[in-house]
């Protein structure tokens, strides 16, 4: 069973999908955090100006998961770079790496082998990203897509961000958070994009238990239906 799950950024995506994980007892995969993972790479190597680059160096990068975690954590060669990914520095080159064709070829390929070896050793996976439903797994079991108004969705960066101990301004944010979705939506490969037999939820004005809820309810309706 995989169950995808996409949307823009701040629609709660990442958060839901860890929590729908546990409840399912199913291993998590945040797609992000690999393109986060290549982009790192590419800055500590002086690569940011060169494309052709980057999507070379991807294919000879070790990409991990710790998935004993919780959350899992995401190792780049080796070292474990979670927080490191979650850097504004990285959060505003990370376009770079997932805007390129050859990065996206490579991790598509890597996303769609854990899933096979999630599948075979866990009985499923939940995957969350831009276009998991879309390029990835469009066979997916379910597929759900979630999404907010851009000001809430500023406001809980903001919010991550404090957690954080890193101030910054909601407008400011809102700005960038509308540039991220024009260019998530734009891009030649793997836009992101709602299935058409994705199930839609706005998160808006719901509490995090509550996008879960709804999830679990239709993955465990779907599952006792396939049953029967």
């Amino acid at each position: 069973m995989i169950v995808t799950i996409d949307g823009p950024a701040g629609s709660g995506k990442s958060a839901a999908a860890l929590r729908l994980a546990k409840r399912l007892h199913v291993p998590h995969l945040d797609t992000g955090a690999m393109y986060r993972a290549v982009a790192l790479d590419a800055l500590e190597q002086r690569l940011l100006d060169n494309p052709d680059a980057i999507g070379n160096r991807a294919r000879l990068l070790s990409i991990d998961f710790d998935w004993a975690e919780d959350p899992a954590l995401i190792l780049l060669n080796g070292k474990n770079v979670a927080d490191e990914i979650r850097t504004p520095q990285v959060t505003e080159i990370t376009w770079q790496a997932a805007d390129n064709p050859w990065v996206r070829e490579e991790l598509v390929k890597r996303q769609r082998k854990i899933g096979d070896d999630c599948v075979k050793l866990h009985g499923g996976m939940v995957t969350e990203g831009r276009d998991q439903g879309t390029i990835v797994f469009p066979h997916a079991t379910f597929k759900f897509f979630l999404d907010a108004h851009p000001e809430e969705r500023a406001r809980r960066r903001i919010n991550q961000l404090q957690a954080k101990g890193i101030n910054a301004d909601l407008n400011e944010i809102l700005q960038q958070i509308l540039q991220r979705d024009m260019r998530d939506q734009s891009r030649a490969v793997g836009p992101l994009a709602r299935s058409a037999d994705a199930i839609s939820i706005d998160t808006t004005d719901l509490t995090l238990d509550e996008v879960v809820d709804k999830m679990f309810e239709r993955v465990h309706a779907g599952s006792a239906a396939n049953k029967t």
